[in-house]
């Protein structure tokens, strides 16, 4: 667990019901190659409280004078994974209990740009809900709001959240 989600999971774990921000502050997309996902519709049918969460940072990012960000799905696939896993293996962290972290899942996911942060939560409702305690954290919000990043992937499995962001 790396030092900002230490810090989280003890102080904003509190007072956001659980979530928890990892960021990279790296640019560039590492010379993993061109976009192939560019475009791609988040696919609302599969996934409403993901395409909600991306449509309400999208708001937020509007909002600050940010870019929107793109749907991508290979960070959805591993953003899922991760969410999924962590309820399977009954675990919250950032980290996978094989050790792996956020690039290294977006990278095992196909995803060919840069993976540049990741916010988790656990327990909220809606996607509402989980933007308001993501928001309402600093090391969230910096994530969400994050001009480096221009892609983004949610994922949700029994009330945990997962957004991984990128950048091609």
């Amino acid at each position: 667990m790396g030092p900002l989600c230490k810090f989280a999971t003890l102080a904003v774990f509190v007072a956001s019901l659980g979530a928890c921000s990892s960021l990279d502050d790296s640019f560039g997309n590492g010379g993993r190659g061109p976009d192939p996902d560019n475009g791609a519709p988040c696919p609302d049918a599969e996934s409403p409280d993901g395409c909600g969460v991306i449509a309400l940072v999208n708001r937020e990012r509007a909002n600050a004078g940010v870019a929107a960000l793109r749907y991508d799905p290979a960070l959805a696939r591993a953003a899922h994974a991760h969410a999924a896993d962590m309820v399977q293996q009954n675990y919250f962290d950032h980290t996978s209990l094989d050790g792996r972290d956020f690039s290294d899942r977006a990278a095992a996911a196909s995803y060919r740009g840069f993976a540049t942060g990741e916010n988790i939560a656990r327990g909220q409702a809606d996607a509402a809900a989980v933007m308001k305690s993501w928001m309402d954290s600093p090391g969230h919000r910096k994530n969400i709001l994050a001009p480096n990043s221009n892609e983004i992937g949610v994922g949700v499995e029994q009330r945990t959240w997962v957004q991984v962001f990128g950048s091609h």
